[in-house]
Order: C-alpha cells, then sequence, then structure tokens
C-alpha cells in the first residue's frame, strides 16, 4: 500500500504541474490577457483508487479539442448549433452590441423624398442573433485556427518522465495510456 500511495502522491504532484502549465499556455495565448477564460476555470485534476486500478483523470470543458486543434471550413451552412452555441456566447460574455443605426439613418433620408415608412428599432435579442450569425458565417467560410495550448504542455516530455519515475518506484517497466472521451 506504500507503493499505492507513492505513486498517488506523483500522480497528483504531476496533475498540479500539468494543470499550472496549461494554464499558463492558455492564458499566454489568449488575445484577452485579463479575461479568465471558462476553459481556464474548468481544467481540474484528480487522482482515485476504483475497482483495483489506481486512476488518474484530467477534465476540461468539452470544448477544449476546437480551442487546441481549431476547425476546417464546412461547405454547408449547418444545422443551427452553432449559431445558437453563439448567441449563448455572445449575451454571457457582456459585450458591446450595438443596435443598428443604418435603419435610423434611412429613415432620415427617406423624409426627404416625403415617403415616410416606419423603421422598427432593432431589438437587442435581434442584434445579438445578427452578430453570431456573422461569426458563424465567418467560421463556417474560413474556419478558425487552434492554438495548440494542450499539444505544447503534454508533449514536453512530461509524460516520459512519469514513466520513469513510476517506474523506479516500482521497479517495473510503465505504460501510459492516454485517452480522451469522446461524446
Amino acid at each position: 500500500m506504500a507503493i499505492d500511495n507513492g505513486i498517488k502522491d506523483l500522480l497528483n504532484e504531476f496533475g498540479l504541474n500539468l494543470v499550472n502549465d496549461l494554464r499558463k499556455s492558455l492564458k499566454s495565448k489568449q488575445r484577452d490577457k485579463a479575461l479568465i477564460s471558462n476553459l481556464d476555470r474548468s481544467i481540474n485534476p484528480s487522482t482515485k483508487f476504483a475497482d483495483g486500478n489506481l486512476v488518474f483523470t484530467l477534465t476540461m470543458n468539452d470544448y477544449w479539442d476546437a480551442v487546441n486543434s481549431g476547425r476546417r471550413p464546412t461547405s454547408g451552412g449547418g444545422d443551427g448549433a452553432l449559431k445558437r452555441n453563439l448567441i449563448k456566447w455572445v449575451k454571457t460574455r457582456k459585450l458591446k452590441v450595438e443596435i443598428s443605426k443604418r435603419k435610423a439613418s434611412k429613415a432620415k433620408s427617406l423624409k426627404d423624398k416625403k415617403e415616410k415608412k416606419a423603421y422598427k428599432q432593432e431589438t437587442f435579442d435581434q442584434a445579438v442573433e445578427r452578430v453570431a450569425y456573422v461569426i458563424a458565417r465567418k467560421i463556417h467560410k474560413d474556419g478558425y485556427e487552434g492554438n495548440h495550448f494542450y499539444d505544447e504542455v503534454i508533449k514536453d516530455g512530461r509524460i516520459d518522465k512519469l514513466k520513469e519515475d513510476i517506474g523506479k518506484l516500482i521497479n517495473t517497466e510503465v505504460i501510459i495510456d492516454i485517452q480522451q472521451a469522446v461524446k
């Protein structure tokens, strides 16, 4: 049991270092340095005994892979899920969404022509939907490049060092298997 606790201590230390390095990497690649993202806060390690096995788990929000790897352009407009998610994203980011002024200026020019047409003021929800549409169109057309915050950290040799440290502790060869949960 002392070996199990030693391995658990190694995994806990590995997890804390991994989380700190992932957060530093993510923050260094963000455009707005002051912004602490939901992804940053969602990175959590855990080590536990389960069914006679010692399991280390690193969890993050499920969109980490898109942030890390990016996204290719698509040929179609999609099913609207991207736009719905972007609407939620725009509302939670407290972005300054400007209500369209084009309609007001067009109404002024119509006064000169004696054609008075009533233009409705755009609502906040309509403005948010317009912003989400423009972002979704840009993503579908051009995609976006990932920032590789995870790849750079995980491929820096820390896995091999963890194998060596655990191998020294138990005097045998260790195989580490990294698995990604797929929804």
